[in-house]
């Protein structure tokens, strides 16, 4: 008489759960470091006004070391909040200079909480004003940053 296989033998389902572990090892901090960027990317969501402000202040003439929220028009920088950050900072250095400091929650990851996300404007007379994330000034690791 023959005998019909009945089933998977318990080496091949070991080898089969050895590839389920070694793929879960390589994907699990592909997206933790994932979900962390995506978070922290909403700094520039919730800062746009606050850039968008300080470009108008300089083509007004108006931007100078001692531009304020209220001078902007923008809500207390603690005011200025997202599921992800805490509070938006928006601050003149110069007639042609500003700097927009964001300030991640402490809900995004231990790595990233409480850090900041730090814009750098930089104007320049008859031309446009160029934002970029100062990775110098950033507390947060350069690895999460966002991008522009």
């Amino acid at each position: 008489m023959k005998r019909v296989q009945q089933g998977f033998t318990l080496i091949e389902l070991m080898i089969v759960v050895a590839i389920i572990g070694i793929l879960a090892a390589v994907a699990l901090p592909a997206y933790q470091s994932y979900t962390i960027k995506s978070k922290v990317s909403e700094a520039n969501s919730v800062s746009e006004l606050a850039r968008k402000n300080l470009v108008l202040a300089f083509n007004d003439g108006s931007l100078s070391t001692t531009t304020s929220h209220t001078d902007l028009g923008l809500a207390a920088a603690a005011s200025i909040t997202g599921n992800y950050v805490s509070k938006v900072e928006a601050a003149g250095t110069s007639a042609t200079a500003a700097t927009v400091t964001v300030t991640m929650a402490s809900n995004v990851d231990s790595t990233v909480n409480g850090k900041t996300v730090v814009y750098s404007i930089a104007c320049t007379q008859g031309a446009t004003c160029i934002t970029t994330v100062d990775k110098t000034a950033s507390t947060v690791p350069s690895q999460y940053l966002p991008k522009l």
